[in-house]
């Protein structure tokens, strides 16, 4: 580039700086009331959160929409220095191990977009619908009736896919909703040290186990979940605060390892700054979606599994407390070698019916509690 002259601002970008400076001058409203979304750019993807959908008493179904629109970035430095932390020299590990860090890492480098719109269409319904635009993290949520064909009594998922631009079918992001009846057992379940050997309470540890090694099941937990699953009308919804951008890795493990599918719910996008949760942001971020399934699910029991290494004991018997008689029970997996008679447990299910919380030991071979009802 010669004559220290600058590059040409993209099409979008002038259209939307002119708006912004006849916004300004004239002291209108805000920007986002005068500027139309724009369907995706070609470099730009959705990622939608596996959520739920509930029949509805007329027979049809209430479907929740969750999706991150972002553009993905390449800042190798950054992967230089999480790997300098981690005490990894990525030239020399193997191609399977740097191609899985690469993966990793890799939305963590995407850009969100705002102000971006994109159609749902679900498969067996006719028509698009439009989502609203994006925020500034990229997120774009709906929640919306269909009038979906008859679901059998075995039926679990609901399946669409992502629309933008006249006509065109973005095929490759694809979408679904755990169909979950009014009636049944719903298992929220932790993720990291529960189904997961990820080590949270060893920093360096717990980011080597997320982004420099295969993903490894806990003993025996996808077993004891398939087992519960045989029951009709039970589901799963994992929960973890770990970030969405670990979103389609975790999804992977679950399939892989071979535990029931179900619904995600996951924290939202975040930087290198914030990867690691504070205490207060989990337990906010666990206690929000606990209670958002139980207000959707009024009629539905619920079984609440974690481990010992966190606060998963501590909010589950707040949980119970807020809300006695909808819990079936509680399972604890012990990473910390307390059993129930510890001064931890018994100040933290003081008042709660001992049958109905359990711990979980490393060397068990039988699930605590009786199948789910």
């Amino acid at each position: 580039m010669s004559d220290g002259a600058r590059p040409s601002a993209p099409p979008g970008l002038r259209r939307r700086s002119v708006l912004t400076g006849a916004a300004l001058l004239a002291g209108l409203a805000p920007l986002q009331a005068l500027c139309a979304a724009e369907p995706l750019a070609p470099d730009e993807e959705a990622l939608f959160m596996t959520g739920t959908a509930r029949p509805t008493a007329d027979g049809r179904l209430e479907v929740d929409v969750h999706a991150w629109i972002f553009e993905r970035e390449h800042r190798w430095g950054l992967n230089t220095a999480l790997a300098r932390y981690l005490g990894l020299n990525l030239k020399k590990l193997s191609p399977a191990a740097r191609l899985r860090f690469n993966q990793r890492t890799a939305l963590f480098h995407a850009e969100s977009e705002e102000d971006k719109r994109i159609d749902i269409v679900f498969d067996g319904v006719p028509g698009r619908t439009a989502m609203p635009p994006s925020g500034k993290d990229g997120r774009s949520n709906l929640r919306l009736v269909i009038d979906a064909p008859p679901a059998s009594a075995s039926q679990e998922w609901q399946l669409f896919h992502g629309v933008t631009g006249p006509g065109e079918l973005l095929h490759r992001f694809r979408g679904q909703a755990l169909i979950v009846p009014a009636q049944g057992v719903s298992i929220i379940s932790d993720i990291d040290d529960t189904i997961k050997h990820t080590q949270v309470r060893d920093r360096r540890e717990m980011l080597l186990n997320t982004f420099a090694r295969r993903f490894e099941a806990t003993p025996g937990m996808a077993a004891y979940y398939r087992a519960l699953a045989k029951t009709p009308g039970t589901r799963f919804h994992y929960l973890s605060a770990s970030p969405i951008q670990l979103y389609p890795a975790l999804s992977d493990f679950i399939r892989s390892a071979d535990f029931p599918a179900g619904s995600m719910h996951l924290r939202e996008s975040t930087t290198w700054r914030t990867l690691v949760p504070g205490a207060e942001d989990s337990r906010a971020h666990k206690l929000g979606v606990i209670e958002r399934l139980f207000t959707e699910f009024p009629q539905r029991r619920f079984v609440l599994v974690g481990d010992s290494g966190e606060a998963d004991p501590e909010i589950y018997a707040q949980v119970m407390r807020a809300h006695p008689g909808r819990i079936d029970g509680i399972v604890i997996r012990d990473v910390t070698g307390e059993d129930r008679r510890s001064d931890r447990y018994r100040a933290t299910f003081e008042g709660v019916d001992p049958a109905l919380w359990h711990i979980l030991p490393p060397d068990t071979t039988a699930w605590p509690m009786q199948a789910a009802r």
